[in-house]
């Protein structure tokens, strides 16, 4: 028996029995083709290469009180629980892998998360495919220094509050750049429909970043393409393109120190009994401090139900507003449309560390592939 096959034995045996193995890898590079649940503890200074990690019933890889680890060119999934999970850990590199956990559990919360990170600092998550989320990337506590950049985030499938594409609270420095996200119900195209909330969705901390980033997609009610949400303070949303994101593309909904500056949105999809609209700047906390912002050189439309526009809605209470060199409704619809000649999508992933990993989604040309 070949090595290989003698390592794909020893995978469906650990997945059957639902063991939980733990990696001490000898050198600083570890190279395996492995079962799973993977538990990586206590170890420092290490990278993982070419990991094929599935499990039935468990997270699939947990990296617990560790440190420098890097996991790159992985495949993760399908899992039982989450994808990865970091956990007390600083300095974590994820890099391009294809992570999708794909269970879907009937309650929240973070059962079934792409990449969920607790008690974490210094992490970069780069390059990858992930998909089929409880959220694909969740950061809901105590992180710090955390950027999110060049990966492909797909069908997050919640159950609310979860269902992001890129959710960070209670967290700081955090930078969200040039990832495309995509949600959809086409199930002829992918193997599992969106149950999003809010795409990029940032809450209780500060200094937080969403910049050069193509958001599509999202049918929620009371769901944004990118949102400040409760408690976000200086909040900074830059240079995104936001297409057909559903009832919002755009939302301040409260926090110190926002600004919104050279966005682009275009929403032709409303939702039933939504606010519909572009961009807004509305408090919806009580006791939650909110303002100033600033909100400039944006191009912004969103065609309600009836066929109105609504590029800007200004709900109240984070004054002062400042409003400056933007353009709405017609005037945006000019300078968007045709979508797919102004505002075409990235390749996927758009910003690769290294290679292009393997998935049904990758279509980028730039780098080359994973081997």
């Amino acid at each position: 028996m070949n090595t290989r096959s003698a390592l794909l034995l020893t995978l469906l045996a650990s997945i059957a029995s639902g063991c939980t193995q733990t990696i001490t890898p000898v050198s600083p590079a570890a190279r395996a083709l492995v079962g799973g649940p993977i538990v990586i503890r206590n170890q420092h200074d290490r990278v993982y290469k070419g990991l094929q990690i599935v499990s039935g019933a468990h997270d699939c890889l947990e990296v617990t009180d560790s440190s420098d680890i890097t996991i790159e060119t992985s495949e993760i999934g399908p899992c039982g629980g989450n994808g990865i999970v970091v956990n007390g850990s600083k300095g974590i590199r994820i890099y391009d892998s294809f992570i999708h956990p794909q269970t879907r559990s009937k309650g929240c919360c973070d059962r079934n998360d792409g990449v969920l990170l607790e008690n974490a600092s210094d992490v970069v998550i780069q390059g990858n495919v992930i998909a089929y989320g409880e959220s694909n990337v969740e950061a809901p506590q105590s992180v710090s220094k955390l950027t999110v950049v060049g990966n492909f985030l797909l069908n997050p499938r919640g159950p609310f509050p979860r269902g992001q594409n890129v959710q960070a609270w209670n967290a700081r420095n955090v930078v969200v750049r040039n990832n495309y996200t995509l949600s959809s119900r086409d199930t002829r195209r992918f193997l599992y429909p969106d149950d999003q909330e809010d795409s990029i969705n940032f809450g209780e901390g500060s200094n937080f970043v969403a910049q050069e980033n193509y958001v599509t997609g999202g049918h929620s009610a009371s769901g944004c393409g990118l949102i400040a949400d409760d408690g976000a303070n200086d909040v900074r949303l830059i240079d995104n393109r936001v297409v057909n994101s559903g009832e919002c593309g755009i939302g301040i909904a409260s926090g110190a120190t926002q600004v919104v500056k050279r966005n682009r949105v275009i929403n032709r999809n409303p939702v039933r009994g939504a606010g519909n609209t572009a961009i807004y700047v509305w408090n919806q906390y009580k006791g939650v401090a909110c303002g100033p912002v600033t909100v400039s050189d944006n191009v912004a439309t969103e065609v309600r139900r009836d066929g109105t526009q609504s590029g800007f809605w200004n709900g109240g209470g984070c004054d002062p507003v400042k409003l400056a060199g933007n353009t709405w409704n017609k005037g945006a619809e000019k300078l968007l449309l045709p979508v797919r000649v102004k505002m075409p999508p990235p390749l996927i992933p758009p910003q690769p560390r290294s290679c292009v990993i393997e998935s049904p989604y990758s279509t980028q040309t730039r780098w080359p592939a994973c081997r």
